[in-house]
């Protein structure tokens, strides 16, 4: 399952899975082998999406 997760990881950021291996070995990445949502990967402010939208069609922020 992780080598799998390194694999997609690695192709997303344009990195060899080896790399992240090291880096996973090393403690530098760790990585969860449950549900995306655990890894809290958007931990943004709770009103983060209510101007998304605005962002995205302006091209800037508020």
């Amino acid at each position: 399952m992780e080598a799998q997760i390194l694999r997609d990881l690695a192709a997303v950021l344009g990195r060899t899975p080896e790399e992240l291996a090291i880096e996973h070995a090393a403690g530098v990445l760790p990585i969860s082998a449950g549900p995306l949502a655990d890894w809290g990967l958007f931990d943004g402010p709770p009103d983060l999406a209510a101007g998304a939208g605005d962002w995205l069609h302006e091209g800037s922020g508020r």
